[in-house]
């Protein structure tokens, strides 16, 4: 792999649009763009605690971290919540126990290394400064503390500050005043509402141990119409930026984060682990403990709030997402991405990174295409690995993001910043519309995906919009069966590739055997496609069922598109005749005669001769107009004619000779069964000079009379 000059440092995280994550990366980054340090984010999008099916292939993502481009690794551990997903890094992390490697947060059980190095802000000396405030500022001494789960170390250390700080001052710790809830707003409603009956006694101030508790008690006591700063005073800790949405306005603190990634990468640049020391955060004044709100941090988060509505606006009210549907080819696609570059907020570098074989099912390759979609330029082939194919310019970050659909991982997109700076949680949505159109994109050219979209309404199949199983099912019941025939047609019986590849080409030759079929059904009969590579024909006839197969074939013989695709021994047809059996008793004996003329198809393909003569075969049914004279048999076929039809005969168990006239009789049955053609016409599209001539040969060939034989066509 090709390595650009100077260091890439790797940030491993989940949910990297939370404020938490981005705190730390702004600290990452700043101090990583001053040392000349690149910095590469790999992150999943979504991060639920529990693992989902449809959103396991997104965590695909941390294989990146393998790449020997990466010379340092940051880890946020405490993003990481889902028990599965620690296991996936901690696999990949064994691998890379040479690499150093710096954890921010707290250590978490089973998500440990030996070469793990923690960094960490001091809860306990936080909520000590918290305390200190209340009591320090505001004169208070009644104070009640709402932590996490009791079991929790960083509950526990949060306690422990609250309680140094009061013995500090001379107040004696009471348990009583100790909560505990799960760190969710329904533990600070849960709270209030002991409060609000007098299960317990109002306090002078509350402290809640994150503002999301803080945010649920404040909450609970505006429902109930009480005003909570008549009755106490109330703080939160870590400042999520969701103070708008309630009321009054929140007074918190905000952890140093962002000193956190600034001596993460201190450590990895200098091996200065010993000289960390946790910085203290600072209070965020609010309504509820009395300071009152600053100008400067109403300011900053109406912003943020004014420009998340704006992308919302855009996302909700754009027609990016109609757009990618109209898109028939990649070309097509990213030309559309670049469009609508602009709802991706203040990014400079933007890349869609597709695996070489993304629309198929086959297992990823290890090449990916880039595309730019912020300039128009030429596709870049690289390995997936190679950072160096989309790092340029000055020290900057990349956030690697992953593409997946379902079950499916089609790529990633690289975002690219010029400051330290990252995306938000708007930026999912338009993922989202990207990646759901790229799978749209490839069912469109997937011909496994057409074929199999049986039910897309209940009674017809989507490629054809012939009646599928259910819908023939529900038409034989009802169907009138004196003199009635099941046709069961089997295409393609050969070809190994047929539910493995996608072209258009053999669309197109399905949708030809398709109209084969409905011009042999005509308009009385019935016809499905039930399977990829079956259809079922119930039409009435007087004539027996060779007579019906015939027919069948001599129709289909005149489809080039399918023909010429799969050749004359690509498919059989069988008849039988209904009389009155249920269903699913003549399907089976229908499927049983298939299976029985497969069979012999098989063994006439095992002759050592047999790819000779099916190439010739196929030529004299695509040209049955030739007469096939013996010099002409010496060019098709390297031997004496005289042989030739010994092994012809034997292969296909008719005569050369015969089956020349056969062919040519089943174009003139394709124009007496779709045309209204005069036989002279016919005779002469057929390659006969002498209309007689072809009524004699068509007579003794088929027993019938042309007119006879119109007369009794479906």
């Amino acid at each position: 792999m090709e390595k650009i000059k100077r260091k890439i440092f790797g940030v491993i995280t989940a949910n990297v649009a939370d404020i938490e994550q981005h705190e730390i990366l702004s600290g990452i980054i700043e101090n990583a763009q001053q040392r000349n340090i690149d910095i590469i984010v790999i992150s999943n999008i979504y991060n639920p605690i529990e693992t989902s099916s449809v959103l396991q292939k997104e965590n695909c993502i941390y294989e990146r971290l393998m790449s020997t481009a990466l010379d340092a690794l940051i880890l946020i551990s405490e993003s990481i919540i889902n028990a599965d997903l620690q296991k996936i890094i901690m696999d990949y992390l064994s691998k890379r126990s040479d690499t150093s490697l710096i954890a921010i947060g707290a250590a978490q059980p089973n998500f440990e290394l030996s070469n793990f190095r923690f960094i960490n802000t001091s809860d306990e000396n936080d909520i000590e400064d918290i305390t200190d405030h209340l009591i320090e500022f505001h004169g208070f001494t009644d104070i009640d503390i709402l932590s996490g789960y009791d079991y929790i170390e960083a509950s526990q250390k949060r306690v422990c500050g609250y309680r140094r700080s009061l013995e500090k001052h001379g107040i004696p710790f009471d348990p009583s005043k100790v909560h505990f809830g799960d760190f969710w707003t329904n533990s600070g409603s849960a709270l209030a509402k002991k409060y609000i009956t007098a299960e317990l006694s109002y306090p002078q101030a509350l402290i809640c141990c994150n503002d999301y508790m803080a945010y649920g008690l404040l909450d609970e006591f505006m429902q109930q119409n009480i005003p909570i700063t008549e009755k106490m005073a109330v703080i939160g800790y870590e400042y999520i930026r969701e103070r708008h949405a309630h009321t009054p306005l929140l007074a918190t603190y905000q952890r140093s984060r962002k000193s956190l990634g600034k001596a993460a990468v201190d450590i990895l640049a200098d091996d200065s682990y010993n000289l960390f020391s946790p910085q203290k955060g600072r209070l965020i004044p609010g309504d509820t403990c009395g300071c009152h709100g600053k100008f400067s941090d109403i300011r900053s988060e109406m912003i943020s709030l004014q420009t998340i509505e704006t992308y919302e606006f855009l996302n909700l009210f754009s027609q990016f997402e109609h757009r990618l549907t109209e898109c028939r080819n990649i070309n097509e696609f990213v030309e559309c991405c670049r469009n609508f570059r602009f709802m991706v907020r203040n990014v400079s570098k933007l890349y869609l990174c597709l695996y070489e074989n993304w629309y198929d099912n086959s297992q990823n390759v290890e090449n990916m295409v880039r595309y730019n979609l912020v300039f128009a330029d030429t596709p870049i082939i690289f390995h997936k690995d190679n950072f160096s194919s989309f790092i340029s310019g000055n020290a900057a970050p990349y956030y690697i993001c992953p593409l997946f659909f379902a079950n499916r991982e089609l790529g990633y997109i690289v975002l690219g910043y010029d400051g330290a700076d990252t995306f938000d949680h708007i930026f999912r949505n338009w993922l989202k519309s990207v990646s759901n159109g790229l799978e749209l994109l490839r069912m469109k050219n997937d011909i496994r995906y057409l074929a199999a979209c049986q039910d897309l309404s209940e009674q017809h199949e989507s490629l054809t919009s012939m009646l599928n199983g259910r819908g023939l099912k529900t038409a034989y019941f009802s169907a009138d069966k004196d003199d009635m025939y099941m046709v069961v047609l089997k295409i393609c019986l050969f070809d190994t590739d047929f539910f493995t590849i996608n072209t258009k080409e053999k669309i197109y030759a399905i949708l030809d055997a398709a109209e084969a079929v409905r011009q042999f059904c005509g308009k009385n009969g019935i016809c499905a496609k039930t399977q990829q590579d079956t259809f079922i024909c119930l039409v009435k006839s007087k004539k027996p069922a060779a007579f019906l197969t015939r027919l069948l074939s001599s129709v289909l013989f005149r489809h080039d598109s399918y023909m010429k695709k799969f050749g004359i021994d690509s498919f059989v047809c069988t008849a039988c005749l209904c009389n009155n059996m249920v269903y699913d008793d003549i399907a089976s004996l229908s499927n049983n005669n298939i299976q029985n003329e497969i069979d012999a198809i098989s063994v006439r393909r095992r002759d050592k001769f047999y790819p000779e003569m099916i190439s010739l075969r196929n030529y004299i049914y695509q040209n049955p107009n030739s007469t096939f004279d013996t010099p002409s048999l010496h060019q098709k076929f390297n031997g004496s004619s005289g042989h030739l039809r010994n092994i012809y005969k034997k292969c296909f168990g008719i005569s050369f000779h015969q089956d020349c006239i056969c062919a040519r009789v089943s174009k003139v049955i394709y124009f007496l069964t779709v045309t209204e053609l005069n036989i002279g016409d016919i005779a002469y599209k057929c390659g006969y000079s002498d209309s007689k001539y072809m009524m004699r040969q068509f007579a003794l060939e088929t027993g019938l009379t042309t007119g006879e034989f119109r007369d009794c066509i479906i």
